[in-house]
């Protein structure tokens, strides 16, 4: 999208445009070079001009269990400064970031690198690389793909020797999203865990009451029909 400057032209008063260049998401600077919107954010990421963000969308009066937390990877305050990019919200209320043709070639110079660099991390460990090749291959068969946290599930269910770091280069989630989703697959396992033990307490107890199977065999009536003593 090109983006314009408007002055105001002191002689005549007319509104004067000028073009300041094509600015672009960074899910389409990711399409210029061929990756998704996920591999994008985690080059970028890497490069230190992006940083997560959360924000809370929890309606007044639900509970805390109840909480909407959304995280988004942003511009930081320094690379919007720099000139690399603006951060924007839409008309809708949706916010967006865009990269300005001085941040385009600010990347272009330091992404090649940044690619390796991530690769060369994760072929560094072999439970990494077979964890990797497991899930594509996994995501390939699915109807539906797994978002970030479906991702980190997976593979602490089928490689839970898989470091985090490991994981966030994987699946493209930053680190600190990586520890929020293994804490949140944590809680829920405590959670079942203790209410299945809670469950069988009670099944125990239930069980060995004397009182119920006096009432259950108890009869009015005796075997030839007569009233019972």
């Amino acid at each position: 999208m090109e983006y314009t400057s408007e002055t105001i032209d002191r002689t005549t008063g007319e509104v004067v445009q000028a073009s300041i260049g094509s600015w672009i998401t960074i899910t389409e600077y990711g399409e210029t070079k061929g990756v998704g919107r996920k591999q994008v954010r985690e080059v970028l990421s890497r490069l230190g001009i992006l940083q997560d963000e959360t924000e809370d969308h929890t309606p007044k009066q639900a509970s805390f269990a109840e909480r909407k937390l959304i995280t988004r990877r942003r511009l930081t305050t320094k690379s919007v400064r720099s000139g690399l990019g603006k951060r924007i919200v839409s008309i809708a209320g949706r916010p967006f970031d865009v990269i300005s043709p001085k941040g385009q070639a600010w990347i272009n110079k330091r992404w090649v690198d940044a690619v390796q660099t991530i690769k060369t991390d994760i072929t560094s460990s072999p439970i990494a690389v077979a964890a990797q090749v497991a899930l594509g291959e996994f995501m390939v068969g699915r109807r539906h793909k797994l978002d970030p946290e479906g991702q980190v599930r997976w593979l602490l269910d089928h490689f839970p020797n898989v470091a985090q770091a490991d994981m966030s280069r994987i699946t493209g989630a930053s680190p600190r999203m990586i520890s929020h989703y293994v804490g949140n697959r944590t809680a829920q396992i405590s959670k079942a865990k203790a209410q299945i033990r809670m469950t069988l307490k009670v099944h125990l107890t239930m069980s060995y009451q004397p009182s119920m199977v006096d009432i259950v065999c108890r009869s009015d009536t005796g075997v030839d029909g007569s009233p019972s003593p």
